[in-house]
């Protein structure tokens, strides 16, 4: 065959294939794709469950101004809170730590909770434990038997056979102990048991060769020392140090995150009480320039005609009392707008006052953890403080930057990256181990026989071993070793620099907070003396209206009447805006927990079953014990009995080591919660008149 015809045979056999290639096709069965379908079809929730679970969050139909103005309308129930219930049930419910924003809706997973210290402690490959671990004990064993049957081409091979056959039971097992100080101790006990057929064999039957041994492993220079292997481990590479020093930075840094979260949480709790408490207030303020407006209105009718009371006069009456109707309805329903929240524009929350009473109860409900509809109306009932309070600058300063939680929580970053910064320097050093080896070989015809009889004498077979020496591994250069310690040189420069930035912002919110603190204060006053004088221009205005006369200044009536409105309206939010002044700088100071009596701790104290000595709010929560407690579920929507502030009553809310009883009974509280929303007596019962609250 000539190389043309060879040529063109592979040309056609190519596209022969080609085409067959292009046309191919695999036909499914449409029964097989059906089957296929069904296999990956996406599981849906039960939707029935999902609602039995959850029926009592739509149990009740919200609050509105449609449903206020039926005739068919029933009044709400009043509960008249304290601030002081308010944070006491926050706190009860506060398994979510929640914020007033949509963080738990868009981000879920970063909404901060309960169990971010037992989720860190108890983390398998960054938690303290998990850190303990690299010094366990470590047992390793291997057990085989093989049965094998080979032909040989070589008898050398199969000792003298061709057709080598052969049973092996072999066994490797292995104790092994990691020391802080960096030392390896080993002890291996290995066995065969080889039965063949060789003919070249000392023992004829089953031959036992078994060794006990023991090995140290000591470094010299690289991973030498306690304080290296308690910060980076002792399996530590450059850059990856997670030893017992940094697991326990780790954990104490999620402490520190929660307890910001946990002064977020309650700083908002305040917030919405206040906004609340100024929704009331507002919608009073404006109920009475209505009515006083209603007043203005039919004195103008009566007097229809007469100089004064002419009818462009009574539509400006009618168009002011129908402009305040309007402030009514919406103090009373509210705009869904922002409220007062941490950080916009003050660390604590720099007061909105956009009022609205039944958008600002829904919003307290939601950050207290409540049902939000449960047919009762929240009424806060603890007056705004207007005492002046007076502050030293360098006690603030000092306390602020010992106190303040984000400085804190930066102070250990800036430890952690110090302690990577010494381990990385041991990386410098070339990998030098002391090894030191003893072994106790022996052959016999059974376990542990040391003894062979191959001409009728007894022999002994007990042989002892011993290897002495050193393990070197040099990287020449140390490239990576050096980039290690040059990288946490960087991190821990960028800590420190970090911290110094820190204080300086704690400082200016601190500045800010304190000078808004004084602003608060002196428009307070200012404020009231306005009420005051426009109070007092209303009253002489309207007594001159009531006159028999002719004629009165109809236009300075109406005025009065609107600077009036706005001077009340001005003077509560004034009220209002010197609390949360007074809140927010004990939080920027870092003291917010303290002035609401609130202290975390680890273990179980116990003054917090004792009475305490002074009225207050004193929640006892362990933060370190909830990872060894059993997992129970969300408490949610519990209302506690509140502590009587005349007994100076506290309530104590903590996770302990528990016993199987203790586990057993808050199962079952934890499923009766899931049925059932567990009141306080006392919080149910109204507090006040009915007419409170009614619109």
């Amino acid at each position: 065959m000539t190389s043309r015809s060879i040529t063109k045979h592979s040309l056609c056999a190519i596209a022969l294939l080609a085409f067959v290639g292009c046309a191919s096709r695999v036909s499914v069965p449409p029964s097989a794709v059906s089957s296929i379908l069904a296999e990956v079809t996406i599981a849906q929730p039960d939707l029935n469950e999902v609602v039995q679970g959850d029926a009592q969050l739509g149990a009740n139909t919200p609050f509105s101004i449609r449903e206020s103005a039926s005739p068919d309308a029933s009044t709400p129930e009043p509960w008249d809170l304290t601030i002081d219930q308010a944070v006491q049930i926050a706190l009860a419910n506060s398994t979510v730590l929640r914020d007033l924003g949509a963080r738990v809706i868009q981000t879920p997973g970063l909404t901060p909770t309960i169990y971010g210290p037992a989720i860190q402690a108890t983390d398998p490959t960054s938690g303290v434990e998990a850190a303990l671990s690299e010094f366990d004990a470590q047992i390793n064993g291997d057990l085989f038997h093989e049965d094998n049957d080979r032909v040989l081409n070589n008898e050398f091979a199969g000792g003298g056979e061709n057709f080598y056959q052969q049973e092996l039971t072999r066994l490797e097992s292995s104790l092994s102990k990691q020391t802080a100080s960096g030392a390896l101790f080993t002890l291996r006990h290995n066995f065969d048991a080889d039965l063949n057929n060789s003919d070249r064999n000392l023992l004829d039957g089953r031959a036992w060769n078994w060794n006990f041994e023991g090995e140290v492993r000591h470094p010299l220079l690289q991973g030498r020392g306690v304080n290296f292997n308690r910060i980076a481990g002792p399996n530590a590479t450059p850059g990856v140090y997670n030893g017992v020093v940094i697991a326990r930075l780790s954990a104490d840094v999620t402490v520190a995150q929660l307890e910001i979260a946990l002064r977020d949480y309650l700083s908002d709790v305040e917030n919405a009480y206040w906004d609340l408490h100024f929704a009331y207030a507002d919608l009073k303020v404006k109920q009475q320039a209505r009515d006083r407006s209603l007043n203005t209105y039919l004195l103008l009718k009566a007097r229809q005609g007469l100089p004064g009371a002419e009818d462009d006069k009574l539509a400006q009456a009618k168009e002011q009392y129908f402009r305040f109707e309007q402030d009514v309805q919406n103090s009373l329903a509210g705009r869904l707008v922002v409220g007062t929240r941490t950080f916009n524009g003050s660390g604590g929350g720099t007061f909105q006052g956009t009022g609205g009473v039944y958008v600002n109860e829904r919003r307290l409900r939601l950050i207290m953890g409540l049902p939000i509809n449960d047919g009762r109306l929240i009424h806060p009932s603890s007056p705004p403080t207007d005492a002046p309070v007076t502050y030293h600058w360098n006690d603030l300063v000092s306390n602020a930057l010992a106190r303040r939680t984000e400085l804190r929580r930066q102070r250990l970053n800036v430890d952690r990256r110090r302690y990577e910064l010494t381990a990385s320097r041991n990386f410098l050093l070339p990998r030098l181990d002391a090894v030191g080896r003893y072994r106790y070989r022996a052959l016999g015809e059974s376990l542990f026989d040391h003894n062979i009889s191959p001409a009728g004498t007894a022999t002994g077979t007990g042989t002892h071993e011993w290897l002495m020496g050193l393990s070197l591994s040099y990287p020449v250069g140390f490239r990576q070793a050096h980039s290690a310690v040059r990288n946490a040189q960087l991190r821990l420069a960028r800590e420190r620099a970090l911290l110094t930035e820190l204080e300086r912002q704690v400082v200016y919110g601190l500045s800010n907070a304190m000078a808004e603190s004084d602003r608060a204060y002196e428009i307070l006053r200012t404020a009231l003396n306005r009420e005051n004088a426009a109070k007092e221009q209303y009253e002489i205005l309207a007594g001159e209206a009531q006159a028999p006369v002719r004629q009165f200044d109809f236009n300075a009536l109406l005025d009065s009447e609107q600077r009036y409105a706005e001077a009340a309206g001005d003077a509560n939010r004034a009220r209002v805006q010197y609390a949360l002044a007074t809140k927010n700088l004990n939080f920027e100071m870092g003291t917010l927990l303290e002035y609401f009596n609130i202290h975390l701790t680890e273990t179980q104290s116990a003054a917090a079953r004792m009475t305490s000595p002074t009225p207050g709010r004193q929640i006892v929560r362990s933060v370190v014990d909830l990872a060894k407690a059993p997992f129970s579920g969300d408490k949610q929507h519990s209302e506690p009995t509140p502590a009587n502030p005349q007994s100076g009553e506290v309530i104590a809310v903590e996770e302990s080591i528990l016993g199987e009883s203790e586990i057993n009974a808050i199962i079952e509280r934890e499923l009766a919660h899931e049925a059932s929303i567990t009141r306080g007596n006392d919080l149910d019962a109204p507090i006040g008149s009915p007419s409170d609250h009614t619109f």
